[in-house]
C-alpha cells in the first residue's frame, strides 16, 4: 500500500547511478508552515561532485606513474629476451605456431609486437610500447564503467585504485602480455556489466560476442573469461522475474545466436596456442614446484585449506599487494554488499568471475593462476573494492555515514601502501617492481656494455648457459659457454684449449640464476695465480681474469654446445 506524502515533503528517492550523492532530506515528516501559507520547500542538496574533472587528475597521475617507467627503458630481463627472440626470428605467420623458450602468448598481442620491432626496432622503448598502450587505455575504460554504473565517489575510488596498482603499473612496462590480459578481460566484464541491467538483445548479443571475438586474439585469458560470464548471462535470463519461459528462451536465443563463431576461433586459439603452453613438460613442472597447483586431492580437506591459504599470500603479495588479510576480506565484503544493493547480485558476480576463473583453473591444476599471470583480475577486483566507498543512503543517514567511513579507511588502508611503492620507483625507476627474488630488475644491458667497452682485441669472452638470451641480444657474442667439469672431466673440451697464448679472458654470469656455480666457476678459471676483477650489475656479473701465463687454466672447465637460440663467435 503506496504511502501518501504531504505536498512540502521531499523525494527520497535516489538519483540514478551516475549521481554523486543522493539529496539531503529535511526532518522526517516535515510539518507545514504554522500559518496557513504553504512556503516551497527548496531540495537541500549540495552540488554533484564533478566526476570528469577529478576522473582526469587520477588519469593523468596513472598517465604518469606508468610513462615513466617506459621512459626509463630498464634492460630486457630473460623473459622478455626469449619473446624478443621470438619476435626477431619469425614472421608474421610463423608467430602462428607455439613460441620457443617455453613462451606463450596470443597471435595478435605477438603481430602488434611485430609490427612495433619493424617500425621502430629493437629497442626497450619499441618493444614495450605496446604493453604501455594497452595499460593506458585500462585507465579510462575503468573510469567509464564506474561512470556508467557506479556512484561517483565508488567509481573515482576504483579509478585510483587502478591507477596506482603497482603491478599494473609495473606490466604496462614490460614485454609481456599481462597489460593486454587485463584490459581486454576488464573490457568484457564492462559489457557484461551493462548487460546485465537490461534485458538481453540481439544486439547486445552481437556486442558482446564481436567484442569477445576482438580480443581473444589479444588475450588468451579471454576464453574462460568469456565462459564464465556468458554462463552468469544466461542464468540472469532464465531466472529473470515476471517473465512466461518461452520470452526467456527467446531472449536467450537472440543473446547467443551469434556466439558459433567465437566457439570456433576460440577452440583453434587453445588448441594450437594456449594447450601447448599449459602442457609444457618445464612449466608444468616449475609451477608444481612453487605450490600453485594443490599437492593433494581436493578432498583433502585440511590440505586444500592450506593450499588456499599459500593461494592467499602469495596473490596478496603480487599482484594484488594487499598488507593484510583482515583489509581485503572485509573491504570485497562490504563492496560486494554494497554492489548487491546498487546494482544487483549479477553485479557481484560478474566482477567476481575473472578471480573464480583464475582459483577454479589453479585448483583444477590447469592454469597457474600465481603472480602475473593473475594480473588480469586485478582491475576488477579493485572496482568491486571501489563500492566500498559508495555513498550512504539518505533513509539511514548515521549508520550509512558510519558504514561510508569504515569503507573509506579500508581503502586508504589498501591504496597508501600502493602509492609508497609507485613514489619509491618512480624517483628510482631502476627498482621498478621486484617480485621472483628480483629477476625481474635484472640489468644486462649495462653490465655487456661494460664489457663491450673494455674488450680489447685478443680477449676472449665466457658465458654460462643460463646467460645466452641477454648476450645474444645484448652482444658481444662469446667465444664459448662453459660450465664447471664432473669429476670424470669434459666431455668434449676443457676451456683450457681455447686459452692458451691468451692473457685476458671475460667471463659474463647472469647471477639470478645458478649462482653457486657462478661462483665455482670464477674459482676454477682464477687458479693458478690469475689476476681476478669482478664488477657486478644487478642480476648479472662480469669478471676479468689477467692471466699470468705461468699455469695452466682452465682444465676443470668444460667448453658445452651453445644453447638454443645462442651463437658464439
Amino acid at each position: 500500500m503506496s504511502e501518501t506524502r504531504p505536498p512540502w515533503a521531499l523525494s527520497t528517492t535516489v538519483a540514478s547511478t551516475s549521481d554523486a550523492f543522493p539529496p539531503i532530506l529535511p526532518s522526517p515528516g516535515g510539518a507545514p508552515p504554522k500559518s496557513g501559507r504553504v512556503w516551497p520547500v527548496r531540495r537541500s542538496r549540495p552540488a554533484p561532485l564533478p566526476y570528469w574533472p577529478f576522473a582526469a587528475l587520477i588519469i593523468a597521475l596513472g598517465v604518469l606513474l606508468r610513462v615513466r617507467q617506459w621512459w626509463f627503458a630498464r634492460s630486457f630481463w630473460g623473459d622478455e629476451l626469449y619473446v624478443v627472440h621470438n619476435l626477431r626470428d619469425r614472421g608474421y605467420l610463423d608467430l602462428l605456431e607455439p613460441l620457443a623458450f617455453s613462451q606463450t602468448a596470443p597471435p595478435g598481442w605477438l603481430w602488434l609486437e611485430r609490427l612495433s620491432l619493424q617500425l621502430f626496432g629493437a629497442s626497450e622503448h619499441s618493444l614495450r610500447l605496446v604493453p604501455l598502450l594497452f595499460g593506458l587505455a585500462l585507465l579510462p575504460l575503468v573510469g567509464y564503467i564506474g561512470r556508467r554504473l557506479m556512484p561517483a565517489p565508488s567509481a573515482l575510488a576504483a579509478l585510483l585504485l587502478v591507477a596506482i596498482a603497482p603491478f599494473l603499473v609495473g606490466y604496462s612496462n614490460e614485454l609481456k602480455q599481462y597489460s593486454a590480459d587485463a584490459f581486454c578481460v576488464t573490457l568484457l566484464v564492462g559489457i557484461a556489466l551493462l548487460l546485465s541491467r537490461r534485458e538481453l538483445t540481439w544486439r547486445g548479443g552481437v556486442v558482446f560476442w564481436s567484442t569477445s571475438l576482438a580480443v581473444l586474439v589479444l588475450s588468451t585469458l579471454a576464453i574462460p573469461v568469456v565462459g564464465a560470464l556468458t554462463a552468469l548471462l544466461v542464468v540472469h535470463a532464465l531466472a529473470r522475474p515476471g517473465r512466461d519461459r518461452e520470452e526467456r528462451l527467446r531472449e536467450l536465443v537472440r543473446f547467443v545466436a551469434p556466439a558459433p563463431a567465437w566457439v570456433v576461433v576460440a577452440v583453434w586459439v587453445y588448441v594450437r596456442l594456449l594447450g601447448p603452453g599449459l602442457s609444457d613438460p618445464q612449466l608444468k613442472a616449475y609451477w608444481q614446484g612453487k605450490s600453485i597447483y594443490p599437492a593433494h586431492p581436493l578432498s583433502d580437506v585440511p590440505a586444500t585449506v592450506d593450499w588456499i591459504g599459500a593461494t592467499y599470500r602469495t596473490l596478496a603479495t603480487v599482484p594484488f599487494v594487499v598488507w593484510s588479510v583482515w583489509v581485503a576480506v572485509p573491504l570485497v565484503v562490504v563492496g560486494a554488499v554494497l554492489c548487491w544493493r546498487r546494482l544487483n547480485p549479477l553485479a557481484v558476480f560478474i566482477l567476481l568471475a575473472p578471480l573464480a576463473v583464475g582459483l577454479g583453473g589453479a585448483a583444477l591444476s590447469i592454469y597457474p593462476f600465481n603472480g602475473r599471470l593473475a594480473l588480469y583480475a586485478v582491475p576488477s577486483w579493485l572496482m568491486l573494492a571501489g563500492f566500498a566507498v559508495a555513498s550512504p543512503r539518505a533513509r539511514q543517514p548515521v549508520l550509512g555515514w558510519v558504514g561510508w567511513g569504515a569503507g573509506a579507511a579500508l581503502v586508504v588502508a589498501v591504496a597508501v601502501p600502493q602509492l609508497a611503492m609507485d613514489v619509491v620507483v618512480t624517483a628510482n625507476p631502476a627498482r621498478a617492481f621486484h617480485q621472483g627474488g628480483g629477476a625481474n630488475v635484472a640489468d644486462y644491458r649495462s653490465a655487456l656494455r661494460q664489457l663491450s667497452a673494455e674488450l680489447r682485441p685478443g680477449d676472449v669472452v665466457l658465458a654460462t648457459p643460463v646467460s645466452w638470451n641477454a648476450q645474444a641480444y645484448y652482444g658481444p657474442p662469446p667465444d664459448g659457454y662453459v660450465v664447471p667439469a664432473e669429476p670424470a672431466g669434459c666431455a668434449r673440451h676443457p676451456v683450457s684449449t681455447l686459452l692458451a697464448g691468451r692473457s685476458r679472458v671475460w667471463l659474463f654470469q647472469a647471477t639470478d640464476w645458478d649462482e653457486p656455480q657462478n661462483r665455482d666457476l670464477i674459482v676454477r678459471l682464477g687458479s693458478g695465480g690469475a689476476a681476478v676483477t669482478e664488477r657486478t650489475f644487478r642480476g648479472a656479473r662480469v669478471v676479468r681474469f689477467d692471466l699470468t701465463g705461468t699455469a695452466t687454466v682452465g682444465d676443470d672447465v668444460c667448453l658445452v654446445p651453445p644453447p638454443r637460440g645462442g651463437g658464439i663467435r
